[in-house]
């Protein structure tokens, strides 16, 4: 019964969850109060400056949903223009007008704010954020909930040794939730993994400076972490590897020089034009704590947890049930998915960072027609098959045509995320709309090229016919997608 009195103390003993400030910074570098850290596990959509993408500009429907998406360049003047740092009776018109382009979620959160706004218009985005959040909290505990009983279920089938790993496990989940402080080893991927997302959101605002100081705070983690990062592989990973890593980083020589190292990247931050970022201040000083083990506030994160888990059960002989386990854990809501789940994961960020995560999804993204992750498939099979030179040029060839724009169309991250690597035919059949998207995709091709939009981004007209030769190859073989090139004609 000692698995189910964990699973109960989880979820019925959190009482008024009190939701973590972020605390100044301390030039001592022994913290004694744990510190938040507000995490991302999100990835910005990159500007890609190819031509094709250039059109979002002149406004794109998405090809598989036919939603007119956002582009880079729109986003970035919100941004540099303080747009999301205006009192909610000012933001929410300018937000209003793009709500056509926001997928289902976000369009909840912005009836939301809608709703604050009614009570209290002088609020930020962040404040109204920090009113939603006790109500939305409890929403995403009552889903939650029976997911996670579900699993522990489960885990009462798996041998001993793997249960107490999933006891751990559950333990730390546990704290995670409630806003407890816990103690976690430094990774230095992860600190560069932080980095990475702050620099995209930096990159899409185009100012140059800042993009320059980032770029160099980040090849200068990279340089200093390398060979740690490196070390670290021969623990494995889970959460017997977690503790190792905390006992080899607590070793005085690697002690010292991740304190130097950690030391000089901060000096460089604060020479620099993004001096003021709250966020790189923020990780800068949770790292500080993690660096000697110190408690600090970690949110829970989805992603993070099938993760652990995924390597608690990979070695189960009974295979069925690792499977099962893992199938369960996938139902626990995103904050893609679930409107209280993006309230709750975004509750201490900055105006700017909730504005940013709530169009997103939503910004135009290079799409593969043909997935281009099969080229992995590919060359690993060569590898093995033999005959290495003939073939490789092939699967050369092969991955070059996957990566030309002929194969390309445009998508929104978040459907082009949903897609993932799922064969081109397969996604049509589970979304049989594609078939009208893809022609009012064309449809907006061809007037874009009539206007003398092609020319100005410097796009082939044959684009057009090539996309529609593509879509068709790709598409059903029992019923595939013929688009009406007529237009194009005329």
């Amino acid at each position: 019964m000692k698995i189910f009195q964990i699973v109960a103390n989880q979820f019925y003993n959190i009482n008024q969850v009190q939701i973590p400030h972020s605390q100044k910074t301390h030039s001592n570098i022994f913290l004694t109060n744990p510190i938040p850290f507000d995490t991302v596990s999100f990835t910005a959509s990159k500007a890609s400056g190819t031509p094709l993408k250039k059109l979002a500009e002149y406004g794109m429907p998405d090809m598989y949903t036919g939603k007119e998406m956002m582009s880079n360049g729109a986003l970035s003047r919100l941004l540099k223009n303080g747009v999301f740092n205006m009192p909610l009776n000012k933001l929410i018109p300018i937000l209003e007008k793009y709500n056509n382009s926001l997928h289902e979620t976000e369009q909840e959160v912005l009836k939301l704010l809608k709703s604050v706004e009614k009570k209290q218009p002088h609020l930020k985005i962040n404040e109204a954020f920090q009113k939603l959040f006790p109500e939305q909290q409890k929403s995403l505990l009552n889903i939650q909930r029976p997911v996670f009983q579900e699993i522990t279920k489960k885990a009462c089938d798996m041998p001993r040794s793997f249960y107490d790993d999933y006891i751990d496990l559950m333990r730390y989940t546990n704290k995670k939730i409630a806003k407890d402080p816990t103690i976690s080893h430094f990774s230095e991927k992860e600190f560069i993994y932080r980095l990475e997302q702050v620099a995209k959101q930096i990159k899409i605002t185009r100012r140059h400076t800042e993009i320059s100081a980032i770029n160099r705070l980040l090849r200068e983690a990279k340089n200093l972490f390398r060979n740690q990062i490196e070390e670290k592989k021969k623990f494995g990973r889970g959460i017997a590897a977690k503790k190792l890593k905390m006992e080899y980083q607590m070793q005085p020589a690697i002690l010292k020089q991740n304190t130097q190292n950690l030391q000089y990247l901060r000096e460089l931050f604060e020479k620099s034009y993004i001096k003021n970022n709250k966020e790189i201040r923020t990780l800068f000083d949770v790292t500080n704590a993690k660096i000697y083990g110190f408690p600090t506030f970690e949110p829970f994160k989805r992603q993070e947890f099938i993760y652990d888990l995924k390597n608690i059960v990979k070695f189960l002989k009974n295979k069925e049930l690792e499977a099962e386990i893992i199938q369960i854990a996938r139902r626990l809501p995103t904050s893609s998915d679930e409107v209280s789940a993006f309230v709750v994961k975004h509750v201490n960020d900055t105006p700017e960072k909730i504005g940013y995560y709530l169009f997103k999804g939503s910004l135009a993204s290079i799409e593969h027609i043909e997935p281009r992750v099969s080229q992995v498939k590919e060359e690993s099979v060569i590898h093995k098959a033999g005959k290495k030179k003939k073939k490789k040029a092939k699967t050369n060839n092969t991955v070059s045509q996957r990566n030309h724009i002929n194969n390309y169309g445009l998508s929104s991250a978040y459907i082009n995320s949903l897609r993932s690597n799922m064969p081109f035919d397969e996604w049509v059949r589970q979304n049989p709309h594609i078939y009208k998207t893809c022609q009012k995709y064309v449809d907006r091709l061809i007037e874009l090229y009539k206007t003398g939009k092609f020319a100005q981004v410097g796009l082939n007209k044959s684009y057009i016919t090539t996309f529609a030769d593509r879509v068709h190859i790709n598409s059903p073989a029992e019923k595939p997608i013929i688009l009406d090139l007529s237009k194009l004609k005329d």
